[in-house]
């Protein structure tokens, strides 16, 4: 619900659903923080890393005290995704508003009491003192940071910009000097050329043409310019009074006026 109230920065222009993306990048993070849930259950069941490396004591024979390990594990990392999700770039450079901070604050306090001093049977947890729930701290913020990479990788990907780079322009896989750098910039001064034609054209008059020629050339060009809004338009009202079946001396009314 704090999400509604959260400090964001608005679209600079339209948007629209990309399902495509939301879909791609929910699987690509869920699959990273169930391996990074694995690997934690891994560590703490299988090696002596924690206990040797942060002297806390061991716990991979005590079923409760590794469910209420993995219980704020993955409390702290599912929520803290909510932060990445909610900016296009790097998430700790965009603050986020502060019902959110606090909701989140409230809610790991919780999570992080309960996994420390609550030992329920019905549940299966034990507590696991605040030795192990630093460890799981330190051990969740450590694995957010490449959240941010992931998602920015996956939006590149996504976006068509690193294919056109691969394949397109073929520049990792070119053996031309400097990656055909001489060939991109001609390629550019030449659409350049193109792009500005008129410009040109018109620095040229300047410097050739006396005054009263250079006021006939604007004025030819203005009704050349008038001339094609005009059959623009004609063809649009031909096509929508089409569309809508109107009958053709309808047509000819609506092109007289």
């Amino acid at each position: 619900m704090t999400i509604s109230k959260d400090r964001v920065k608005p679209s600079r222009k339209p948007d629209q659903w990309k399902l495509k993306e939301v879909f791609a990048t929910g699987v690509v993070m869920g699959t990273y923080l169930a391996l990074v849930t694995v690997l934690f259950y891994w560590a703490v069941t299988r090696t002596t890393f924690f206990e040797t490396h942060f002297k806390v004591r061991s716990i991979k024979k005590d079923a409760e005290k590794i469910s209420s390990a993995m219980y704020l594990q993955v409390s702290i990392i599912s929520q803290v995704l909510i932060f990445v999700t909610r900016s296009r770039g790097l998430s700790f450079l965009d603050r986020p508003g502060a019902l959110l901070i606090c909701a989140f604050i409230a809610a790991q306090l919780v999570a992080t009491l309960v996994a420390v001093y609550a030992t329920i049977g019905f549940a299966s947890i034990s507590s696991i003192g605040w030795g192990w729930a630093g460890v799981i701290w330190l051990y969740s913020l450590v694995f957010y940071v490449p959240l941010d990479f992931i998602k920015i990788t996956v939006h590149y990907i996504l976006s068509g910009k690193a294919w056109n780079l691969l394949f397109d322009r073929k520049t990792a896989f070119t053996r031309k000097r400097d990656f055909g750098k001489e060939d991109r910039e001609a390629k550019w001064a030449l659409s350049q050329r193109d792009v500005q034609p008129r410009a040109f054209s018109d620095h040229l008059l300047s410097s050739t043409m006396p005054s009263s020629r250079m006021a006939d050339q604007a004025k030819r060009r203005a009704e050349i310019t008038r001339l094609g809004e005009r059959h623009a338009l004609r063809a649009h009202v031909e096509s929508v009074m089409r569309l809508k079946r109107v009958d053709s001396h309808i047509i000819r009314s609506a092109q007289s006026v």
